[in-house]
């Protein structure tokens, strides 16, 4: 049994369908890059599984339950969580206080050695401990948006769009303590890109979306070497 499976989903935002019968698995302790241009229906996919916009079609299971329809809060209790878009930090409050945000799934008693270790991935935001978030830089905020979501202890991470924005070094940076959070946690990664080349090489297998529909799926080194995909998201 997976850890996660869509099977068959179609996600509305009121009468809009933005994605049709989406389909597939994430197994645990393994990376899927969900590759995509602009509008694809990539963060449609990611908020579908964490019952952010509304399913009229097929269901989603999760550790073995079914959580299709159950609100956010509670899929984040499963051990889901989100990195977004656009990173969505909040900018008048400190990186403590961010980082915080996260930690309501977990025991008081649990929270400050969690923080510890998050803060062991993100030696720069224990430096900006105290500093007001939207201060930080692109890439600082980019890893407090990681930090947040790593902050629930999650089995399934998501992150869209992590590389939106940033300089190539700091991209190839987001990418080294990706592998090195998901070896050491042993959790799965969902990476939702339109930085196809990037997500390719982290991940193990991947699938490209289009218009809200798969188009593509297969190990990460199979879509690299793909023809469609080297035409139309590697310039080759």
């Amino acid at each position: 049994m997976s850890l996660l499976e869509v099977d068959g989903t179609c996600a509305t935002y009121g009468t809009v369908a933005v994605t049709h019968d989406v389909s597939f698995t994430v197994e645990a302790n393994e990376i899927v890059a969900l590759v995509g241009a602009n509008g694809a229906g990539k963060s449609s996919t990611l908020m579908a599984i964490l019952g952010m916009v509304r399913l009229i079609a097929g269901r989603i299971r999760f550790a073995g339950n079914d959580i299709t329809g159950l609100a956010p809060h509670a899929i984040v209790r499963q051990g889901i969580a989100l990195s977004p878009e656009g990173r969505r930090v909040f900018a008048a409050t400190s990186v403590h206080e961010n980082l915080m945000a996260g930690a309501h799934t977990l025991r008081k008693a649990d929270i400050q050695e969690r923080l510890e270790q998050v803060l062991t991935y993100f030696p720069r935001l224990r430096e900006r401990f105290r500093q007001m978030a939207g201060s930080l830089s692109g890439g600082e905020q980019q890893m407090l948006a990681i930090g947040r979501a790593l902050m629930s202890r999650p089995k399934l991470l998501m992150l869209d769009e992590p590389s939106l924005g940033l300089a190539p070094v700091m991209v190839q940076r987001i990418g080294e303590l990706l592998r090195e959070i998901q070896s050491r946690e042993q959790l799965a990664v969902i990476l939702a890109e339109q930085n196809v080349n990037w997500a390719l090489k982290l991940a193990s297998r991947g699938l490209t979306i289009e218009v809200g529909h798969v188009k593509l799926t297969g190990s990460a080194s199979e879509l690299r070497n793909n023809d469609y995909v080297r035409k139309a998201y590697l310039g080759a």
